[in-house]
């Protein structure tokens, strides 16, 4: 589609973002994942979805990952100070 290699795309990503692709989705899926934690009352299976990471599991193991604690506690923690 921008005529260029798939190698050469993500070099040039990476160049001008300064995070690969990848890393630029999984960033942008858990700023989606913050906010409807944070403003919402949705189920973390169906805010997993809703972000793209397929199921609630999935979710709470990045997440965890990211963020050294789970979902739940997040969307806890984030009303205790609004």
């Amino acid at each position: 589609m921008c005529s260029m290699s798939e190698r050469n795309f993500q070099r040039l990503f990476k160049c001008e973002i300064g995070v690969t692709p990848s890393a630029y989705l999984l960033r942008a899926r858990l700023e989606h994942t913050c906010r409807l934690l944070a403003g919402s009352d949705l189920p973390v299976d169906k805010i997993a979805r809703r972000s793209g990471f397929g199921s609630g599991e999935r979710l709470s193991k990045i997440f965890r990952k990211t963020f050294s604690t789970s979902p739940t506690e997040f969307r806890s923690r984030s009303r205790m100070t609004q």
